[in-house]
């Protein structure tokens, strides 16, 4: 009886021994998954914070561009609204170097793509937002082709004119058959609209997640 209840003593002290130990282990598992979660956390705003900067600052350059677009969208409207023989010279030279304006648009991506390569994209559990992000950025690089194709037919035509402008010839109507012929100086400021939107949407959807 006494081999007995010594024997059950040590196991009594031999399970308390280890639920202690059970216990720490569970313990510093726990707050290592804590402190694992906070980073993760912490790491994922800020890749957040940097892409909703990087939006707000490619919208601001998109706008820029469109405003300045704006300059052929009238020159154009007012070539179409005239027959060629009713168009008034001085009206015409009134825009400049309009006809000719080629604003090309650069987007800043830095902050996605190291959103990417980093790993933090896997920690999004907001799958609506992520999605948001992956389009807005898929929408620039569509629409800066777009716009690419744009400019370089503009450019093209300005290339055949350089003869007409070296003769100085009193009939000659800078890119009129550029802006008569295709719809790109309406297209391309509507573009960057829908655009500028787009990543509009995007940064209010980022802002609400805080």
């Amino acid at each position: 009886m006494n081999d007995l209840k010594i024997y059950l003593k040590k196991i009594g002290k031999y399970l308390r021994e280890l639920s202690v130990v059970v216990i720490g282990i569970a313990f510093t598992v726990s707050i290592g998954i804590w402190i694992n979660n906070k980073n993760n956390e912490k790491d994922l705003k800020l890749h957040l914070d940097a892409i909703k900067l990087e939006l707000e600052q490619n919208i601001k350059d998109i706008d820029e561009a469109m405003e300045f677009m704006q300059k052929s969208v009238e020159y154009a409207n007012y070539l179409r609204a005239h027959d060629k023989k009713s168009l008034n010279r001085d009206t015409i030279f009134s825009y400049a170097n309009s006809p000719y304006i080629i604003q090309t648009i650069t987007y800043k991506t830095n902050a996605f793509e190291m959103f990417k390569l980093s790993g933090t994209m896997r920690l999004m559990d907001d799958k609506e937002l992520l999605l948001s992000i992956w389009e807005a950025y898929t929408d620039m690089d569509e629409v800066k082709k777009l716009l690419e194709m744009g400019f370089q037919l503009k450019f093209e035509e300005a290339k055949k004119e350089l003869p007409l402008i070296a003769d100085g010839r009193r009939d000659f109507i800078p890119m009129y058959t550029y802006y008569i012929a295709t719809d790109w100086a309406n297209n391309m400021p509507q573009l960057c609209k829908d655009l500028s939107d787009v990543l509009k949407k995007t940064v209010l959807k980022l802002e609400q997640r805080k």
